[in-house]
């Protein structure tokens, strides 16, 4: 499927209501780069990222997310990240929300083993790409979210969500708002497994080292943004998520819980 110019494609709202992220990343390549003709020349207001997601065909969709477009790698590391996630889901009638699903690479593995699966992404490309590749699964449903906010998902209507080589794409302050935005969407107790770039290993440390050498950190606003542990334990608290386990290696990985506030009942 091609992007084209754009002309005839529906927004993807639109088009939603008329029809009803392991394998690591590529050690040397952690980030993903849009390509200059398919990044947008200004952002539109409310949706700075999806301007900068825009793939022309699920090759570079894969591309994007993987730094490898070999389909069968692919789909190889979306069945193990979701063999691995499976473990995390309080039950088999869960509500699951993929934040950052691209084009369905884990949720396509994920979906069968819970009750509903949301499928959220700020490209609008990549939704529609993951909505065909989905199109036999039939708890699946998409959401466009608008960078840092997902409106169409209720308060506490979540049991489980799951950001997997995604919010290392945010700026700093906005990964803080979605971590915000993933409790208000968890009920009281529910789980989010998070995933962020770890500064301290030696494949990140060379990438930001890249970053500032080369001046690309002022030009690639989708770049990989690393973190230490402890930034990560500091923050995932502030933002109203108690960590369960938090592993650090290439990456590190937190298993969070929903904070309790006393007004809040199950």
């Amino acid at each position: 499927m091609s992007r084209g110019d754009g002309a005839s494609r529906r927004p993807w709202g639109e088009r939603r209501r008329t029809a009803p992220h392991v394998l690591e990343a590529a050690a040397e390549a952690p980030t993903a780069e849009a390509p200059a003709d398919d990044v947008a020349a200004a952002p539109v207001a409310g949706e700075r990222y999806g301007s900068f997601w825009r793939p022309a065909d699920v090759s570079a969709a894969m591309l994007s997310i993987l730094s490898n477009d070999d389909t069968e790698l692919f789909e190889q590391s979306g069945r193990a990240q979701a063999e691995a996630l499976v473990a995390l889901l309080p039950s088999a009638d869960a509500t699951v929300v993929d934040l950052g699903c691209g084009i369905g690479r884990v949720a396509k593995y994920l979906a069968p083993r819970c009750k509903l699966l949301w499928g959220v992404d700020v490209s609008a490309e990549m939704l529609e790409m993951a909505a065909e590749r989905l199109a036999g699964i039939p708890n699946v449903r998409f959401s466009h979210c608008a960078d840092t906010r997902i409106p169409e998902i209720a308060d506490a209507s979540v049991d489980f969500v799951y950001a997997v080589l995604v919010l290392q794409h945010l700026e700093r302050e906005d990964t803080f708002l979605m971590l915000r935005e993933i409790r208000r969407i968890l009920r009281p107790g529910g789980t989010a497994y998070l995933g962020f770039p770890n500064l301290l290993s030696d494949v990140y440390l060379r990438s930001f080292v890249a970053y500032a050498e080369s001046g690309e950190a002022a030009t690639n606003p989708v770049r990989a943004r690393a973190y230490t542990p402890q930034e990560v334990e500091r923050l995932l608290p502030a933002a109203g998520l108690t960590v369960v386990t938090l592993e650090a290696t290439v990456d590190i990985v937190a298993v969070v819980v929903r904070n309790r506030v006393p007004e809040e009942r199950d």
